[in-house]
């Protein structure tokens, strides 16, 4: 045989190799996004829903939503229990019950799916929200919820036209869901002031 004729072979043969460990990662990541076991995005089926809290994957909205510990986790032994839940929050109560100082953050209280928060219309936090939660804000992609962190922290949503990206027509779709924790306390206590 010849040289080339030989090295012909091994190309084919590799080629060949090449193609079966091609198929076989393309059938597995195939298999495993099938059977990789996921939480079914909830359901928004028209009601208005200002307040949300999701407890063990049941999506509670406005008045029948708890707004503290102590309604999710009564006479147990958290010791946490005035903590306070905001719209958006996705609690375990399971988990979260057992816990002496349960808090925000872990495993049994996180935030809902983004794509939950949109569909819902939910607020999101300018100062505390995810990447993620941020890119689920009309016309805000991954880059620009990165310049949102980067340019944090924000007094007001209107600070938000300071960023890169973000012009007239962005900030009026993103206006409608965007909010600061010290906008939203001033308005409560403007809310409070006016009642008395």
């Amino acid at each position: 045989m010849r040289v080339a004729e030989l090295l012909g072979r091994v190309r084919g043969a590799t080629r060949g190799v090449v193609l079966l460990v091609l198929l076989m990662i393309g059938f597995a990541t195939m298999l495993g996004s099938v059977l990789a076991p996921r939480r079914a995005a909830l359901v928004h089926v028209g009601v208005p829903c200002d307040y949300a809290v999701e407890v063990d994957g049941v999506l509670r909205c406005g008045e029948g939503a708890p707004h503290s510990l102590a309604e999710v986790c009564p006479g147990h032994g958290a010791r946490n229990v005035t903590a306070e839940f905001r719209s958006g929050d996705a609690v375990k109560s399971s988990g979260l019950c057992q816990l002496r100082s349960p808090a925000p953050g872990g495993p049994s209280w996180s935030r809902m799916l983004p794509t939950d928060l949109a569909a819902l219309g939910l607020p999101v936090d300018l100062n505390s929200a995810s990447i993620e939660e941020l890119a689920s804000l009309p016309g805000i992609g991954p880059v620009l919820a990165g310049r949102i962190t980067e340019a944090r922290p924000f007094a007001d949503v209107a600070e938000l036209r300071g960023v890169r990206g973000i012009g007239p027509r962005k900030m009026e779709k993103i206006r409608i869901r965007a909010r600061t924790h010290q906008a939203e306390r001033s308005q409560a206590e403007r809310s409070r002031a006016g009642q008395s």
